[in-house]
């Protein structure tokens, strides 16, 4: 059975790694920089999520009719792009390209139930976040089993927030437009492999990205200007990724991934929203704690352990388990759910020795956030609490297509 095949290529089957800590939507690995020779990548992953949770107000929404406390579905359909190109421009010299689509968020909230007055919306929430980075990496290779690689980062995203309802206290009716904002960044790591073996390791660490974001911000649809206008910092966090695999037998290969991201220095406070809060806090300081519109208690660990089984030089096929640990935010409308596991299963199959096509699914059980957390002592929140959170759960597929020159 031939190792040397299938020994880079396998750690990516499904182009999709999490939807569950923060803003988390991709691994951001490098592995497709490690292939041999000259490389080119295109891969493709949708994901479905079914997830919600129940209102708190329960006393008060019967009053008026209302027996069906549910938000509904609060996560819209996702759609992942990634693109890499790698190419050997000298026998000890690589270079490469990798366009991703590391943070983002599609969160859709509108409780509209049945009442004594017909249907209408009492409370909403919208949250979309979108980014793009496009990674340029130059790699030393001093001997056949060292890669030494450094490079930059472009990154640029953009969103919109919307709240509204009782729920969301005072900020109801705020709205933030977060216009698009690019700044650069840098990685660097090391890998060391033995192909031959299927023997491949790397560990790569990535900067933060500063951004002076221009945001505009309304509140029942009218400019909020409380203070003069300044651009938001939001700096995206640094991250740092450990891969490792290995043959275990002629057949088996073992592959995994750690992966610690720094959310917990993570915040997003709009110049304007920063004044409501501060000047809140000053009047009434033993009702009202400080807070960040967007912010997160902890830092995210993930990992994933899998086995690959080669039925012949044409097909393999993995196997994976998944853990994210989440952020311990309290449950809301704009967080319920706090970590996940999962099951990843997928195919490859070789064209050739230099072409190939894989498929992969992946079922996410995602972990309840805690709604014992819920702070009843600060009547100013951004984040319509939750009284229960369902067992939420959450389907991916994706197909990815890998070609050497």
């Amino acid at each position: 059975m031939n190792h040397r095949i299938w020994s880079l290529a396998i750690g990516g089957v499904l182009p999709l790694f999490s939807h569950a800590a923060a803003m988390e939507k991709s691994d951001q690995s490098i592995r497709t920089f490690l292939e041999p020779k000259h490389y080119l990548e295109l891969s493709y992953a949708e994901l479905y999520a079914n997830v919600s949770g129940q209102l708190p107000q329960r006393e008060e929404l019967k009053q008026q009719g209302i027996h069906d406390f549910s938000t509904g579905n609060l996560i819209n359909t996702y759609h992942f792009v990634n693109a890499a190109a790698k190419l050997q421009i000298a026998a000890q010299w690589s270079l490469g390209f990798i366009y991703d689509q590391p943070y983002g968020v599609d969160i859709a909230y509108q409780y509209r139930p049945q009442s004594n007055h017909g249907k209408a919306v009492l409370e909403s929430g919208q949250f979309n976040f979108d980014s793009q980075n496009l990674t340029m990496l130059l790699g030393y290779q001093p001997t056949s089993h060292w890669n030494i690689y450094t490079g930059a980062v472009y990154q640029q995203f953009e969103g919109e927030l919307n709240i509204f309802g009782a729920n969301y206290s005072a900020m109801s009716g705020y709205q933030a437009k977060f216009k698009q904002s690019a700044n650069h960044g840098w990685l660097a790591g090391l890998s060391y492999q033995i192909p031959e073996y299927a023997l491949k390791s790397s560990l790569t660490y990535r900067s933060k990205i500063n951004h002076q974001a221009t945001v505009a911000e309304y509140i029942s649809g009218q400019s909020l200007a409380v203070v003069p206008f300044e651009k938001t910092q939001i700096s995206t966090p640094q991250s740092v990724n450990l891969e490792i695999q290995s043959g275990l037998t002629a057949n088996n290969i073992l592959y995994s991934q750690l992966r610690w991201v720094n959310w917990k220095d993570f915040e997003i406070q709009p110049r304007q929203f920063s004044a409501v809060v501060d000047y809140a806090v000053q009047q009434y300081p033993e009702f009202i704690k400080p807070f960040n519109l967007i912010d997160y208690k902890k830092n995210q660990w993930s990992a994933k352990l899998g086995i690959a089984h080669m039925f012949s030089d044409q097909w393999l096929t993995t196997a994976d388990l998944s853990w994210d640990s989440g952020n311990d935010n309290p449950a809301g409308t704009l967080n319920p759910s706090d970590g996940f596991y999962a099951l990843g299963l997928g195919g490859m199959y070789n064209f050739n020795k230099n072409s190939f096509i894989s498929y992969g699914i992946k079922y996410f059980r995602f972990e309840k956030a805690k709604v014992a957390d819920l702070d009843a002592n600060n009547p100013i929140t951004q984040n319509s609490t939750l009284a229960e959170v369902g067992r939420n759960v959450a389907f991916a597929h994706g197909i990815r297509m890998g070609y050497r020159f």
